[in-house]
C-alpha cells in the first residue's frame, strides 16, 4: 500500500534487446567491427526497427548508422524461451523480384590477398518463414506481410533475404555475442509508435 492510499501501477519491464527505442545509441565491439574499421568499437544511432513475427519467429532487425556506415543488429528469440541470438548484418543489395529465389546463392567478394581475384561464397537455403513485418522509424509505423528466406554458408556465415511484395532485401551477416553489444536507450518514442 502506497502512502496516502495511492498505489503506483508498474509497467511491465521491456527486455533490453526488444523494441529498442528509435534514437538509441548502440555500441558494437564485435570482431567484424574491428576487421572493417580497425577500431575496437563503434557507436551507431538506431534509425529504423523492423520486427518480424509469426507463430515460430520473433526477430528484430535494427538499422544502425554512424557518419561512415550503416549496419544491422539482428535479435532472434530462441524458440519460445526468453533467450536471444544476436547477429551483425550489412544490407548487401535491394532489388525487385524477377524470378523465384534459388536453393543456393553464390556471392563474389574481392580477394584480400589479390586485388584482381574474387572469392566465391555459396549460401544454401535452410528455411522459408512467412511473417508480419512492422517497420518503425522516426516518421512512421507501417505493417507488411513478408517472407524470410534463410541461407547459411559452410563457414557459418548467414544470409537472410526479405521478400516484401515484389521487393527483395539481401542481408549478409555473422553471429555475434551479447558481450559485443552495449545499448544506450533513448527516451520513449513518439505516441504513434
Amino acid at each position: 500500500m502506497a502512502l496516502f492510499g495511492r498505489s503506483k501501477e508498474k509497467k511491465p519491464r521491456r527486455h533490453e534487446l526488444l523494441d529498442i527505442p528509435i534514437g538509441s545509441m548502440i555500441e558494437l565491439s564485435d570482431p567484424i567491427t574491428f576487421e572493417t574499421s580497425e577500431a575496437v568499437s563503434r557507436t551507431f544511432e538506431l534509425i529504423e526497427r523492423k520486427k518480424y513475427e509469426s507463430r515460430a519467429l520473433l526477430r528484430y532487425m535494427y538499422l544502425l548508422e554512424d557518419e561512415d556506415d550503416q549496419v544491422v543488429l539482428g535479435v532472434d528469440r530462441i524458440g519460445n524461451t526468453d533467450e536471444y541470438e544476436l547477429s551483425r548484418w550489412i544490407i548487401d543489395s535491394e532489388e525487385e523480384l524477377d524470378e523465384e529465389l534459388p536453393d543456393s546463392i553464390t556471392l563474389h567478394y574481392p580477394d584480400p590477398d589479390d586485388d584482381e581475384e574474387e572469392i566465391a561464397v555459396e549460401y544454401v537455403k535452410q528455411e522459408v518463414t512467412s511473417a508480419t513485418m512492422t517497420v518503425v522509424n522516426s516518421q512512421e509505423l507501417n505493417e507488411y506481410d513478408a517472407e524470410l528466406h534463410e541461407y547459411t554458408n559452410e563457414d557459418g556465415g548467414l544470409m537472410s533475404v526479405e521478400l516484401c511484395g515484389d521487393w527483395l532485401t539481401f542481408y549478409v551477416g555473422q553471429s555475434i555475442s551479447r558481450s559485443d553489444v552495449e545499448i544506450y536507450p533513448a527516451e520513449e518514442e513518439a505516441e504513434y509508435i
